[in-house]
């Protein structure tokens, strides 16, 4: 007999769409990137092969592009990535007690909010490097300013895409093959959070969504439950 699991509501469906987009053009932008970078600047701009690498990098980057800037035209909750900005004394504790807690497992960790300490870090760094990425991408796509202006901005696309990467992957590890935190990808999958993990990682989000469903509240992405088998 299969138990049931009682699941709250997380993200809604213009997030996840934003999110799985964003994330496709980042693949398709990275894995062409790089093979650009480790194949050769000069041989890959003169044969067809480059030409074609280059297209579907440009296309990535458009989409990377392209996801947030619809949604934060038209998704009510536009300014919500400022979440990503608001840092407080359980932040500074988060971040010390996290590398026995994911490393070692165990130990305690302080009460969060919707996004814990560490997806806001991801959220602030890929705020910045993904705009000076995008920006100095653009420049180099269009030949913009001078030769030296051109190189300056070559070194920030590189950098900043290396530093994307390594959280990437970062990222990547903890909702997928890590044993504990691979349950918030179903999240992002569904919509859904499992009630025990929002309960234990984001206690002061999920105190909120209590509080809201016993208002009769169901808001866009608060106080909304449902069971799963």
């Amino acid at each position: 007999m299969s138990k049931q699991r009682k699941l709250v509501k997380r993200y809604r469906r213009s997030d996840m769409i934003m999110h799985w987009t964003v994330a496709v053009g980042f693949i398709l932008a990275l894995l062409t990137g790089y093979a650009v970078f480790f194949g050769g600047t000069s041989a890959l701009l003169v044969n067809e092969a480059g030409y074609v690498i280059r297209l579907i990098h440009r296309i990535g980057g458009v989409v990377f592009v392209a996801a947030p800037v619809i949604y934060f035209i038209f998704s009510k909750k536009r300014f919500g990535f400022l979440r990503a900005f608001r840092w407080g004394k359980r932040d500074l504790g988060w971040l010390k007690s996290a590398p026995k807690h994911y490393f070692v497992g165990g130990g305690g960790m302080p009460p969060q909010q919707k996004y814990n300490s560490g997806q806001k870090m991801f959220y602030l760094f890929a705020l910045v490097f993904g705009f000076l990425l995008v920006i100095s991408g653009f420049i180099l796509w269009f030949g913009w300013f001078s030769e030296t202006t051109g190189l300056v901005m070559l070194f920030i696309h590189d950098v900043s895409a290396v530093l994307l990467t390594l959280f990437f992957f970062v990222h990547v590890y903890l909702v997928v093959f890590h044993p504990v935190e691979r349950t918030s990808f179903n999240a992002m999958a569904t919509g859904y959070m499992d009630k025990e993990y929002a309960e234990h990682h984001h206690e002061l989000w999920y105190k909120e969504v209590e509080k809201q469903a016993g208002k009769g509240n169901d808001g866009d992405d608060q106080g909304s439950y449902k069971k799963n088998a």
